[in-house]
């Protein structure tokens, strides 16, 4: 029986459990704590009268999510003495195919977005902020439309996914490609990353699944997770453009 448990031990150990079991604890904490419900925890009314008071928990929201999906999971695998294997994609890898198969992906997905985008189960989810995305209270309460503004949130959106991504494709699939090989990487990064679409349309949440996949080859391929970043971040703020079109360019 002893011998057994030091088997499972020795077999359980190393970086994969670092990776697995950190990023589990990791999205836990993040759904309790990277949100935007926690903004008003810690800073309760203090920045209500802020021009920008409805969209400041979003850039929390953001922040944190990057902090905790790239920052930390670096500082875990520092600390655990991880194997950096290829940097966790950090480099830009093979960018002539990098930037070859993204353009590929963007000239099916972005029109697939301009369509989801007319359909009703995607009215009114994006942007996340809602109007608040494109939106400044001034004086006297009354509201002013602010491309700047909303150039600020898309910003704060994209980086956002920089860590979204490192997570999944930078992290997890090359921490766990040694143990697992590529198709296993590949698949056991794909499960957690389509559970946490949940809540989102179903047709998003399905499709992520497919997602996970297809980004993950194309980190395996290119060495890289930026390429994913760059689909997933462009993809996003290309629906939250569309959805905010006629409030920000009324005719």
């Amino acid at each position: 029986m002893r011998l057994e448990l030091r088997r499972y031990g020795r077999e359980l150990g190393g970086e994969p459990a670092v990776v697995i079991l950190g990023a589990s604890a990791l999205l836990v904490i993040s759904h309790y704590q990277a949100n935007t419900s926690y903004f008003r925890t810690l800073f309760g009314a203090r920045f209500d009268a802020h021009p920008a008071a409805p969209l400041l928990p979003y850039f929390w929201w953001f922040g944190a999510s990057l902090f905790l999906y790239l920052v930390i999971p670096l500082a875990l695998s520092y600390a655990t003495r991880g194997s950096f294997t290829r940097a966790y994609g950090m480099g830009l890898g093979d960018a002539k195919a990098g930037l070859a198969i993204s353009g590929l992906f963007l000239l099916v997905m972005l029109p697939a977005a301009y369509v989801a985008s007319r359909s009703q189960a995607f009215a009114g989810h994006y942007p996340l902020a809602g109007q608040a995305a494109f939106t400044l209270q001034l004086g006297g309460g009354k509201p002013a439309l602010s491309l700047g503004l909303f150039l600020i949130y898309e910003a704060a959106y994209l980086s956002y996914f920089v860590g979204w991504e490192f997570l999944f494709r930078g992290w997890m699939l090359n921490g766990l490609l040694p143990r697992f090989g590529k198709a296993g990487a590949v698949l056991i990064q794909a499960s957690p990353f389509a559970v946490m679409h949940l809540g989102k349309p179903e047709l998003e949440a399905l499709g992520s699944v497919l997602a996970g996949v297809a980004l993950g080859v194309l980190a395996l391929r290119t060495r890289s997770f930026w390429y994913g970043a760059l689909l997933h971040g462009v993809v996003a703020v290309w629906m939250d453009v569309l959805e905010s079109w006629a409030y920000l360019f009324p005719s």
